[in-house]
């Protein structure tokens, strides 16, 4: 027996039998196994959990790494753009991580590998879906719709900050704000930024910079960045609702890289940092002063234009024919009115002609009215003389009677009469009762 034609492969010459055989070439089967793989919808923007090992960060900018757990590995690739989103991470050979991406195939090699575009530290992950939770609830709620935000005052003379008083973040606040405008008055009102009681310190940080008293202009509420848990306190519903009901124009300065604290969202403006605050909120001085000078000769310049424009209007006027002949736009307006009367009476002389015109053949109308009245009064007599003769009364008047029973019947024979019998005989002018004493029947 053949083993190859039991097999169903082709016989004889093996040349000619692999020539004849559709095969896909490496390069081939590789790229259809990972248009397949990404085509499925199960597994792209995936998480997977597990501990960094053989950790490669490459010139590139491209960090290799693996997954592992305590059966598997798995390929991991973090290209430079998503590495350059992570950098406040420290990755390590042994951090445990949760990563978000697609898994891929690399056609070279034919191997498939894991691109990832987020990573988070183990444990971070449950907290992210709180967060997201709060702010999808928040926002629900309406607390950071753009109608509820005010605008930053232009010139803010007293500028309050909370934040912690030994952190950079206030020092980089007054270096800026000295250097753009060196008389602003900056207030300050210590607080905790992270860690245990974070919360209520900076909530009774931002209320204390609310005392009208102070007269505050405007408040920079924040920090000078972190990791994900050190900003934890400004992802607090706590704190949200301190920045959105503040009374006063806020501002958020929490320095971060990829996320957005919830404070972000709530205040009235943010700030990547709190020296971008100060810049986003605080004029220089100098541009002020130059703005200050340029004043006077742009107002010289704008009041000559105005009096040039107005003198140029008031002399087109001063040439119009409406100034200078008045008396013409009147007479315009009465013309208009002599040809609207005359077009007038004009129309309303052939509109009563043409009425007229269709009005004649019913000229004849009345006599021939008449005449049809007089026939019918004519008809109406006969008809009324010729009822009178078939009336019963005329009958009457004539001599004759009507004789009814107690029933209201006619009486027209004695033999519908009864001796005794109580009778009532109608004539032409009144009416007797009578008691019948005899009924009898004459022979004509």
């Amino acid at each position: 027996m053949n083993p190859a034609g039991a097999a169903g492969l082709p016989t004889g010459d093996a040349t000619d039998g692999a020539s004849s055989i559709p095969a896909l070439s490496v390069s081939e089967f590789n790229l259809r196994v990972r248009d397949r793989l990404q085509s499925d919808l199960g597994l792209r923007d995936i998480w997977v959990e597990g501990e960094i090992a053989n950790l490669n960060q490459h010139s590139s900018g491209h960090v290799y790494f693996s997954l592992k757990d305590a059966q598997s590995t798995l390929s991991c690739t973090l290209f430079r753009p998503a590495a350059q989103r992570h950098k406040h991470l420290r990755l390590q050979n042994g951090a445990k991580l949760l990563a978000q991406g697609t898994v891929s195939v690399y056609a070279p090699r034919g191997q498939y590998q894991f691109n990832v575009v987020r990573l988070v530290a183990a444990g971070e992950g449950e907290l992210r879906l709180k967060i997201e939770e709060l702010r999808r609830r928040l926002e629900m709620e309406g607390l950071f719709q753009a109608k509820r935000k005010r605008a930053l005052p232009e010139l803010p003379l007293t500028l309050g900050v909370a934040t912690a008083s030994t952190g950079a973040a206030i020092q980089d606040i007054i270096r800026v704000a000295r250097t753009r405008f060196p008389t602003l008055n900056i207030l300050l009102a210590p607080c905790i930024v992270q860690g245990d009681g974070a919360e209520d310190s900076i909530v009774a940080a931002i209320e204390a910079l609310q005392t009208p008293a102070l007269g505050v202009d405007l408040i920079i509420a924040g920090r000078g960045g972190g990791s994900f848990e050190d900003l934890l306190a400004f992802n607090s519903e706590k704190v949200a609702r301190a920045f959105a009901g503040c009374q006063i124009p806020i501002i958020s300065a929490v320095g971060h890289e990829i996320d957005h604290p919830i404070s972000d969202l709530a205040a009235d403006a943010f700030a990547a940092t709190p020296s971008a605050a100060v810049e986003r909120a605080i004029p220089e001085l100098e541009a002020l002063l130059d703005q200050l000078e340029d004043l006077p000769l742009r107002m010289k310049v704008a009041l000559r234009n105005r009096r040039r424009n107005g003198q140029d209007r008031l002399n087109r006027l001063l040439q119009s024919r409406i100034f200078r002949q008045p008396q013409s736009m009147l007479a315009d307006r009465m013309q208009s009115l002599d040809l609207a009367a005359r077009d007038l009476r004009d129309g309303m002389s052939t509109l009563l002609r043409d009425r007229r015109e269709k009005l004649q053949p019913f000229q004849l109308l009345p006599a021939y009215c008449g005449r049809m009245l007089q026939n019918q009064s004519k008809r109406l007599s006969i008809a009324a003389e010729r009822l009178q003769n078939f009336s019963p009364l005329a009958t009457l008047q004539r001599g004759y009677a009507v004789v009814r029973n107690e029933r209201q019947l006619v009486i027209r024979s004695a033999r519908q009469a009864q001796p005794g019998e109580r009778l009532e005989i109608l004539l032409a002018e009144g009416r007797l009762a009578v008691h019948v004493a005899e009924s009898q029947i004459v022979d004509a």
